[in-house]
């Protein structure tokens, strides 16, 4: 699988094929309502996304884009599907966008060959989720916008019945995020193996130096790489299959 970073929150996710944005924010939008200073151009453009599913982890609009959603579901293959919690169908209905799918926290769905695990976000939008993605054999934690909380590892491992193997976690901090310390905090209470900051770079007035929490997760033994904009990473190099034992009798 490839893992493509879209700067903020936004990702592309393409496995066999299939191609999953998570909360894609890829217009001018949000710096034209509230005068924030862009850092960097949208890595991609909306007609290049060409998803065949979105899932927006809440209402926000650095996360459901009502300028840019509208162009790449134009630009989608027949069938996209979109989800999300009950603030995205509310919100994309003020959009004039229909048939956007409810989901459920802990109710896990499947989307080509992923299979996708809503779960819980402490974040302003009170119906705001995370998201458990299992692909090819390992499990990825994308906390979306959440604060930290001391019982936020224990839900998420709850819902995955396992460690997740990478985790995708907000660093920034502020406006309703978690900081860099408590990031690593969290991965190291999740056992992960591997972590990639986001929410930072895009806007000057909410961004972090992903830099100390690289750090802290090298000193903390956790394998983590800042991504580049755009660029295409894939999951084996950032968590290779680890195979299974085979005790001999």
């Amino acid at each position: 699988m490839d893992i493509i970073w879209l700067l903020q929150g936004s990702f592309l996710l393409v496995a066999a094929g299939y191609r999953l944005a998570v909360d894609p924010y890829v217009s001018h939008f949000v710096e034209q309502r509230d005068g924030v200073t862009r850092l960097a151009p949208p890595p991609l453009a909306a007609a290049a996304l060409r998803p065949d599913f979105i899932y927006c982890t809440h209402h926000h609009i650095d996360h459901l884009d009502p300028a840019g959603l509208p162009q790449i579901l134009a630009g989608a293959p027949p069938g996209c599907r979109l989800a999300g919690p009950a603030s995205v169908a509310a919100t994309c209905a003020t959009l004039g966008i229909t048939g956007a799918e409810t989901v459920r926290i802990g109710v896990p769905f499947t989307a080509g060959p992923f299979t996708l695990t809503p779960v819980k976000a402490f974040h302003s939008d009170p119906a705001a989720t995370g998201l458990l993605i299992g692909i090819e054999g390992r499990l990825i934690y994308l906390s979306g916008d959440t604060e930290w909380r001391d019982e936020l590892p224990a839900l998420i491992l709850k819902a995955a019945g396992r460690a997740p193997d990478l985790v995708i976690i907000c660093i920034n901090g502020r406006w309703g995020n978690m900081d860099a310390a408590q990031a690593v905090e969290t991965i190291r209470k999740l056992g992960a193996r591997a972590a990639i900051p986001m929410h930072y770079g895009l806007f000057a007035e909410n961004t972090a130096d992903p830099a100390g929490f690289l750090k802290d997760c090298t000193a903390a033994g956790i394998r983590a790489i800042a991504l580049e904009p755009g660029k295409s990473v894939d999951l084996n190099t950032l968590v290779p299959h680890q195979p299974r034992t085979v005790r001999q009798e």
